[in-house]
């Protein structure tokens, strides 16, 4: 990519050199060569379509919960969308979110004006386009369920309906197109900001259980009929280190990087799969994508 063939309108909101350790919850990663971080629909539009008439590799983050990165980096761009932030009301029990904003923010705009339904979502350390790609949620509850449809871009804008979004398990079927959500829209219950708070406190409390220290949250999809963190806790790895990569002594579902590399946390994550299987007979399946390449080792 040679930057003086950047239109302007891209190169305004181009950085070099992105090192995703500083934009990843498990704070571990190498390079990207450049970065872009759209604030506005046509920025991103603009962002984009520069990215796939160039033919280069590109994939879009929010905040990073759920990537693993590998220490060597990634050979192409990043479309960072953490400013693509903002909230509004399109019908009395409806609102629009758009894809960067946090969390924390929606919740926040949700408690002033007395808005319910997504306190279930609190605490998560993600941006709602992330948190909708994945299908994300907590308590038993996701986010696919309270969608009535996604904006999507993947060379047009789409609106792509909360049926045609295939919501399963951690999945939507944006994690199968290389495009950008632009954000969407959900379902909302009107109610006092009081009990909006309450039951945002709630979820924030249940959440305040989980283990501290850097993380990408649960490493791998429950299987069905099964708790993925009991197989690896009835499999002795609570503890378990692999170089500065270690299971949770309070929840064996996590792995924190306790000042590893990505390959320790991959090759923790590898071992644990491969005794699992052996043990029980269940291959477990990740819920952290991995960027770049990783240098695969087994360790008995």
């Amino acid at each position: 990519m040679n930057r003086s063939s950047v239109p302007l309108s891209v190169a305004a909101v181009r950085r070099e050199r992105f090192v995703f350790a500083r934009h990843t919850t498990y704070g571990l990663g190498g390079e990207a060569k450049c970065a872009y971080f759209p604030k506005t629909l046509k920025q991103a539009v603009c962002v984009y379509d520069y990215l796939k008439s160039s033919g280069v590799d590109f994939f879009a983050m929010g905040c990073g919960s759920n990537l693993l990165v590998s220490d060597g980096g990634y050979n192409g761009a990043v479309i960072v969308t953490t400013r693509m932030k903002g909230v509004y009301r399109t019908a009395r029990d409806k609102i629009f979110c758009r894809a960067g904003t946090t969390v924390g923010s929606l919740l926040q705009y949700c408690k002033t004006r007395g808005f319910s339904g997504l306190e279930y979502l609190a605490s998560i350390p993600a941006t709602f386009g992330g948190i909708t790609c994945m299908n994300g949620g907590a308590a038993g509850k996701f986010i696919g369920d309270d969608i009535t449809y996604v904006k999507f871009y993947d060379g047009k804008i789409r609106l792509i309906s909360k049926e045609n979004c295939k919501f399963g398990y951690k999945y939507s079927t944006m994690r199968d197109i290389n495009g950008l959500i632009l954000g969407a829209e959900v379902k909302i219950t009107p109610e006092t900001p009081a009990e909006v708070e309450e039951k945002i406190s709630h979820y924030s409390a249940l959440r305040s259980r989980q283990p501290r220290g850097r993380s990408c949250g649960c490493v791998f999809k429950n299987p069905p009929q099964c708790s993925a963190g009991k197989l690896i806790e009835a499999a002795g790895f609570k503890g378990f280190s692999i170089g500065g990569a270690k299971v949770s002594e309070a929840h064996a579902n996590f792995i924190i990087n306790d000042g590893g590399t990505a390959a320790d946390v991959r090759a923790l994550i590898k071992k644990i799969k491969t005794d699992i299987f052996s043990a029980f007979g269940v291959l477990l399946e990740e819920e952290v994508v991995y960027i770049g390449e990783f240098d695969d080792k087994t360790y008995g």
